[in-house]
């Protein structure tokens, strides 16, 4: 979870990829938004609370926070990657959003009370001007999983909203998160950066003779892959021998050739696969000669106890020891006894 986690900030971490996101996923691949227009923020919260005059701080991380200008507009985008799903994830959301506007409210209460430009009553109490506005916080949530997401979306996602009345239901129904589930993206031509490739390469990693196909398709951009989208691939998709060959496939120019990667990956797998096919043919040949040793012994063995049992019962005809014919025929310690005495053991 923590490599994933960690490869996941590093990719989003080049702005170019954050405002395709935004275009891809807000906008339908209109160019709203450019690199230029974000800026990073603290990713670090802090619930601050004051008791008995002590001031204490509970911090929450967030992967990726960015101010994002849209013409003469801003919002603040909190950016939360996630590989399994989190059933209370709305509720997380909400505390993260609350906690950046209790944040917004604190900070402009600050600058007042230092201004001491605050008039008596309802500017006093509030700590803010009417004037005073906000900007918004939206949350995104990358999801990397092969199972679609089925937890909860919203808040009322979470209530047992069947037996509340219809008026009740309209005051807390509100819209759902926004999740973008990166395996099951049905239109990643809105990217125009390699987060399109990355997308429809995690969407076909269960095939890969399609996953093959696929970056055959898209050679111009995956025979160069930056280090990031490269590690992001191989950690998302779970690919050990991409790991492993990593170095050999570097390029002159500082990418990653995954065209050639995956063609040696296929190459190390057919090969481990004959290896495997040898040495099961080999076991199941050993199986077989053992399975055919053990028959023909244990026919060995019945022919050689008939060759005894019916020399032992002619000697004890011609002793006059038919008695202890009988005896010998269903009493094994007997037999052999008897099979010793007359020298046939």
């Amino acid at each position: 979870m923590k490599e994933e986690n960690a490869t996941s900030i590093e990719f989003f971490r080049a702005f170019r990829r954050v405002a395709d996101l935004i275009n891809g996923v807000i906008f339908h691949g209109k160019q709203i938004v450019r690199e230029c227009d974000l800026q990073e923020q603290n990713p670090v919260l802090h619930d601050i609370s004051k008791k008995d005059n002590r001031v204490s701080a509970v911090e929450n991380t967030l992967d990726l926070s960015v101010m994002v200008t849209v013409g003469k507009a801003k919002f603040l985008l909190m950016l939360q990657g996630q590989t399994i799903e989190h059933y209370v994830m709305p509720v997380r959301a909400s505390h993260e959003r609350g906690t950046d506007y209790y944040n917004q409210w604190k900070k402009l209460q600050k600058m007042h009370n230092e201004a001491r430009d605050l008039m008596k009553g309802e500017e006093y109490l509030s700590g803010v001007k009417k004037r005073d506005r906000f900007y918004p916080v939206i949350h995104i949530v990358v999801y990397f999983g092969k199972k679609r997401w089925k937890a909860a979306r919203k808040m009322d996602d979470l209530f047992l909203t069947e037996i509340f009345p219809e008026e009740l239901k309209k005051l807390f129904t509100e819209k759902p998160l926004l999740i973008f589930e990166m395996r099951h993206f049905s239109n990643e031509e809105w990217f125009q950066t390699d987060l399109r490739q990355v997308c429809g390469f995690l969407k076909r990693t269960n095939d890969r003779m399609k996953l093959k196909t696929y970056i055959e398709e898209n050679q111009e951009v995956f025979s160069n892959l930056p280090e990031d989208a490269y590690d992001f691939l191989t950690v998302m998709a779970g690919i050990r021998n991409l790991r492993l060959i990593k170095q050999e496939v570097q390029s002159k120019g500082g990418g990653f050739d995954m065209c050639k990667a995956i063609k040696e990956m296929l190459r190390v797998s057919r090969q481990e696969g004959e290896q495997e096919g040898r040495l099961e043919g080999r076991q199941e040949g050993r199986l077989e000669g053992r399975q055919e040793g053990r028959l023909e012994g244990r026919q060995e063995g019945r022919l050689e106890g008939q060759d005894e049992m019916a020399t032992l019962s002619e000697k004890l005809i011609l002793a006059d020891r038919i008695s202890e014919l009988l005896k010998a025929s269903t009493n094994r310690e007997y037999r052999n006894k008897l099979l010793v005495e007359f020298g046939l053991a």
